[in-house]
């Protein structure tokens, strides 16, 4: 249950009751799209990019962001982060004083290399709901591959040529109920124009800009397929034992789901048949959903699975708008007039914004730095298993004496 306690520490009383209003209606909100149409013998899988989450300056996220972020979290059983800054800070601040002793967090180290931007990912996890299992590691391609090299990009020798991932993906073990699982995390390279190369045509500059977008289809490619035949060779190994048995062969631990920022375009692009042509599914309605909150909607953000055990069940997906609820446009007033906001008000940096720009500012910029420029996307399963198991026990009985 998340804690409130921080709501005091707000010293402007006009403000907290705003804050505190604004936490009323997300918590109704969240109770309509979440908790209402699941059921507490799920788990509730989530994956949220956090814009430079634990950033100094602007990024630095105030008390109230804080409330906001830790009361969607609480609303899910386990959360896989992107974009956690080197600086742990409010990572640390975030469970300990927001979210509470229910939870706890495993987290990777930072990425190397400029194209990782230092940052790390996180998984979150509720301790009553979900066990880590103790199996973590990251993700390295077999026999000395590089995404470079699978991308096909025509000017490979401009590129990192022993450049793997961007940004390290991760796999750590998790136990939820029945539900034994992989679970592996990514932010995917998206890939910024570069500087054109001295005595390089326009032409071949026209065409190596192109070539980004081959780096992070390999990116997803690569890691789908190697994941995808560690998935198929433990589900080879279980079934030759459970059959051994003479055990239900529904029964299985070789399930993986991978979920994160992938940075797909669209469920009808390229990019995301990069992900399903190695067989991970996506959950039904999954692809109706978008995931950022800029001026395009985009379905950035995925959650996708290969799962060896045919009782678990997925049962809705959604995507949490917060800016149903809070750091809406309506509020950019109250943090002009009432919070006065230094970010906003522009005082912060020495620069006198008309009312104009100071709400054009809150709406562009300040939402996202205080709470992210995506959306949350959320997975339910069912994980209570124990009448398929029973099941499985009278039936192996009544075959074993036949």
């Amino acid at each position: 249950m998340t804690q409130y306690w921080k709501l005091r520490t707000i010293q402007n009383a006009a403000h907290r009751v705003h804050v505190s209003q604004r936490l009323r209606a997300l918590r109704d909100q969240l109770k309509s799209e979440v908790t209402d149409k699941t059921s507490e013998h799920d788990l509730r899988l989530a994956t949220w990019n956090l814009m430079h989450f634990g950033d100094g300056g602007g990024y630095w996220r105030n008390v109230d962001a804080m409330l906001y972020i830790a009361e969607i979290i609480d609303h899910f059983d386990l959360v896989a982060v992107q974009e956690v800054n080197a600086n742990l800070q409010q990572l640390e601040d975030l469970l300990k004083n927001y979210l509470g002793s229910e939870w706890d967090y495993i987290v990777t180290d930072t990425s190397g290399g400029d194209l990782g931007n230092k940052e790390r990912m996180a998984f979150l996890y509720r301790k009553g709901k979900v066990k880590f299992t103790r199996l973590a590691g990251e993700i390295v391609l077999p026999d000395g591959q590089t995404i470079v090299g699978a991308s096909g990009a025509t000017h490979q020798n401009l590129f990192n040529r022993n450049h793997q991932f961007a940004r390290s993906p991760y796999i750590v073990g998790f136990k939820s109920g029945w539900f034994d699982f992989k679970l592996t995390t990514v932010h995917i390279y998206f890939g910024t124009d570069p500087k054109k190369p001295l005595l390089m045509s326009d032409a071949d500059y026209k065409d190596f800009k192109g070539q980004f977008m081959e780096i992070r289809k390999a990116e997803i490619r690569e890691l789908s397929k190697t994941l995808a035949e560690r998935q198929k060779t433990e589900r080879k190994v279980e079934l030759k034992w459970l059959k051994s048995k003479n055990w239900d062969t529904q029964q299985s631990k070789a399930n993986y789901i991978l979920l994160g920022d992938f940075n797909i375009v669209s469920p009808k692009h390229e990019t995301m048949a990069a992900l399903t042509d190695a067989g991970f599914q996506s959950p039904d309605g999954m692809d109706e959903l978008w995931t950022t909150l800029g001026k395009t909607k985009a379905h950035y953000d995925q959650i996708v699975h290969r799962l060896g055990d045919k009782r678990v069940r997925h049962r809705i997906s959604g995507a949490v708008n917060f800016r149903n609820s809070v750091f809406r446009k309506q509020d950019a007033d109250h943090y002009i007039d009432v919070a006065k906001d230094p970010m906003v008000t522009g005082t912060a940096k020495n620069i006198t914004r008309t009312r104009e720009q100071q709400q054009r500012y809150f709406n562009l910029y300040r939402f996202k730095n205080q709470m992210s420029d995506h959306q949350l996307l959320w997975s339910a399963f069912q994980v209570d298993l124990a009448e398929d198991y029973l099941s499985s026990i009278e039936k192996e009985a009544v075959a074993n004496n036949a």
